[in-house]
């Protein structure tokens, strides 16, 4: 059987049924555990929902919600920018091409950091076919920033002037779409458009 993490005692006085507690980089976050059945699998799929932070401090911190009509911005240009013109040499540069750590690099790479709440903000971390928030938990940040630095890396060599490669990786970073809306509804900038040709690059 395998052995439960036990955690300081403000945190696991809120473990409940249902209810997991997992460490991660910046106190202790509180999951709701629930399954559901895949048709052609053998066992239903753990689904875990994050619910907020706790910390000693100030106890249990709830994750900001929005209604079900609400919608907010979610990082998108800049990450879909590199994965479409990186992903094969960012997977190469990786133990198993691992796409997960690919995923976690790039978000480091524009948000300087692989928490949740960064995790939560970005296109393409929230749309990663597996559960990249607890990847995230474990996952080594030598090989996340290695691939980072790779990143950096061959953007200097696609885009070797430095003001061009600023306004072009800053202003993608600017271009954002909403959670409940389609990327092809994404209208990039005329600046965009031309270095991303000037540069044979992809958007």
């Amino acid at each position: 059987m395998k052995k439960k993490n036990v955690y300081p005692e403000w945190a696991e006085k809120f473990r409940a049924e249902g209810k997991t507690i997992r460490k991660v980089r910046n106190g202790y976050g509180l999951y709701e555990c629930t399954s559901t059945y895949v048709p052609g699998q053998k066992y239903p799929k753990s689904v875990q929902k994050y619910l907020g932070m706790i910390t000693e401090k100030d106890g249990f911190i709830p994750k900001k919600s929005v209604s079900d009509t609400a919608s907010f911005s979610i990082e998108y240009g800049l990450s879909h920018f590199i994965i479409s013109n990186f992903k094969r040499d960012l997977q190469r540069s990786v133990f198993n091409s691992d796409m997960a750590v690919v995923v976690l690099g790039t978000v480091f790479y524009i948000f300087g950091s692989i928490d949740p709440a960064f995790l939560s903000s970005s296109y393409l971390s929230i749309h990663f076919e597996r559960d990249i928030v607890k990847i995230a938990d474990s996952a080594s940040i030598r090989r996340v920033k290695a691939v980072s630095n790779k990143i950096s890396a061959l953007l200097k060599e696609k885009i070797p002037d430095e003001n061009d490669r600023i306004l072009l990786t800053g202003l993608l970073l600017l271009c954002t779409i909403s959670d409940k809306s389609s990327p092809d509804t994404l209208a990039y900038p005329e600046t965009v458009t031309e270095l991303a040709e000037r540069y044979g690059l992809k958007l």
